[in-house]
């Protein structure tokens, strides 16, 4: 048990310094940075309030871009190289294989958020900001990012080709974000089961600075299904 858990701390580790070392993910970074940093400028004075909804909104939608730049290489660039035959018979479960791509990317998407913080300083210099609004924007942030970071290493398992992988990453998490924007279309039942599909419903709760379970349900049960999904496309293919 302990050997392999220690293979799955270095599998992560690896997986860490390669996406470390690979200038596209600086450019992403940066390229996300430089435009979540002008729409936050942007919206702070036009908006002359002290409060970052509108850059969490913003941010949610950079996510559909961003993400999939960051996690098109995962499986797709093993496919690429032949090297996805040695990770598949790796001394470690397959789950835990897909654990360690999804928590790298994860960790620098996170790792990306970090120097927003300093929005945070910067409104809260301006105005009376709410703490405990902001505070559960960002966790709402984390929650997104992980059901897309799972739904982008699907994406990858799909496709040797990264740009491929991004496509599709991009499809199916545009699908998520507009379902509740197309509830006017539809009644009943329908609308309600869209209503609750959509990303961008559960994430109002968390700018408006409430945690609710449900919604954390929601984001965790993305996680595990595109996770399942990951690993059953690969036991098909490999099996």
């Amino acid at each position: 048990m302990k050997r392999d858990s220690n293979n799955w701390t270095a599998l992560l580790k690896k997986e860490i310094l390669i996406s470390l070392k690979t200038p596209a993910a600086y450019v992403v970074i940066i390229v996300f940075l430089l435009i979540s940093g002008y729409m936050f400028a942007d919206s702070l004075f036009l908006s002359n309030v002290a409060t970052l909804r509108p850059f969490f909104s913003l941010t949610s939608i950079l996510f559909l871009f961003f993400i999939p730049a960051l996690t098109m290489r995962g499986f797709s660039e093993e496919f690429r190289n032949g090297t996805i035959e040695l990770i598949v018979t790796h001394p470690i479960s397959r789950g835990k294989m897909i654990t360690a791509k999804l928590l790298s990317s994860y960790i620098i998407v996170v790792a990306s958020l970090v120097p927003t913080l300093f929005y945070f300083i910067v409104v809260a210099s301006l105005g009376d900001i709410d703490a405990g609004a902001a505070f559960a924007g960002y966790i709402g942030l984390l929650f997104l990012a992980a059901g897309y970071v799972s739904v982008g290493i699907f994406a990858s398992s799909l496709t040797q080709n990264q740009v491929a992988a991004f496509i599709i990453a991009l499809f199916l998490l545009f699908i998520f974000f507009i379902l509740d924007k197309v509830t006017a279309l539809t009644t009943g039942s329908v609308a309600y089961v869209l209503q609750y599909a959509s990303s961008d419903f559960h994430l109002a709760n968390f700018y408006k600075g409430v945690i609710d379970f449900r919604d954390v349900v929601y984001f965790g049960g993305i996680v595990f299904f595109f996770s399942s999904l990951t690993a059953k496309w690969l036991e098909l293919k490999f099996k």
